[in-house]
């Protein structure tokens, strides 16, 4: 898996409202504002709310949108907050505009007294801070002090990995940070690995067992066979894949391997020039026009 699908699998971890609180309170430790966001708001009445945008034919999607409770607010108040996990992972200075059109679309017009929190999630490998940019930096200094119709504050996954305490964090929030930042750097985060999956994968925590294999698979080549094989290790997977027809992670990616190495040994042949198309598709049992697809990318 050379392309890294990120959003997919913060979605996946973080679409569960439960589990994305755990990720701002274990942030909320460094990070002064988002604890004192955290003070103010009510987390266990966190629920999901639509994400996807689509007005005058401009469609849109948010990573993940949620809205919850002030604290003490009482039921005739209803103090309702916003809030969007918006997920990096490389610089993207588009991401405040983007932040923008989901406040208007997703809060502004539906609940115009709501306010919204922004959190930006990265993970990237190198460092940014979008917050320390102006709004307006080119104008005069009058400008400067223009500010957002809503709060943004940021997570740096970096920062959290160091500090997890695999007994007490939810353990599909643990593993997620650190594949997340495991998957540009496995040399460095290998320790953290081997914890994040040996309690992940002990019997006593009530688990997914899809989730694994869709953090191996994001993993791809930089996951090692010990990863790969873990998941095929225990039994009650084992026998829910022969119910089920269960396909591990271990064939999937044995799958990939083959194909991918037929796709490999195609361009070799096709390359030396020395057999017909009729040939290499015989040789490599692939159809005539799957070859010729092959041919037609070289070309």
């Amino acid at each position: 898996m050379n392309v890294k699908d990120h959003d997919g699998i913060f979605k996946t971890a973080f679409r569960e409202p439960k589990r994305a609180a755990s990720l701002l309170k274990l942030a909320a430790k460094k990070n002064k504002s988002l604890a004192r966001f955290l003070q103010v708001v009510d987390l266990k009445t966190m629920r999901a709310e639509r994400s996807e945008t689509n007005r005058h034919g401009l469609k849109g999607s948010a990573d993940l949108a949620f809205s919850l409770k002030i604290k003490n607010s009482n039921n005739k108040a209803k103090l309702f907050v916003g809030l969007v996990l918006e997920h990096k992972s490389y610089p993207d200075n588009e991401v405040v505009s983007q932040l923008e059109h989901y406040f208007y679309e997703l809060f502004r017009l539906s609940r115009p007294d709501c306010p919204m929190v922004a959190v930006i999630v990265y993970n990237g490998e190198i460092k940014w801070n979008p917050l320390k940019a102006k709004l307006y930096a080119k104008y005069p200094e009058y400008f400067h002090d223009i500010g957002y119709p809503f709060k943004i504050e940021m997570i740096n996954v970096g920062k959290e990995v160091g500090d997890i305490d695999f007994s007490k964090l939810n353990p599909y929030v643990a593993l997620t940070l650190v594949a997340m930042k495991y998957v540009f750097n496995a040399e460095k985060y290998k320790p953290l690995m081997d914890k994040a999956m040996a309690h992940f994968l002990d019997p006593k925590n009530k688990i997914d067992d899809s989730f694994i294999e869709e953090v191996l698979l994001y993993l791809g080549e930089e996951s090692s066979s010990e990863y790969r094989e873990a998941i095929m290790d225990r039994p009650e997977i084992m026998a829910e894949r022969k119910r089920n027809g269960f396909v591990s992670v271990a064939d999937v990616l044995r799958a990939e391997g083959f194909a991918e190495a037929k796709h490999s040994a195609v361009i070799k042949a096709l390359k030396r020039g020395k057999l017909t198309v009729e040939e290499i598709a015989e040789d490599n049992d692939l159809s005539l026009d799957e070859v010729l697809k092959i041919q037609k990318e070289l070309s």
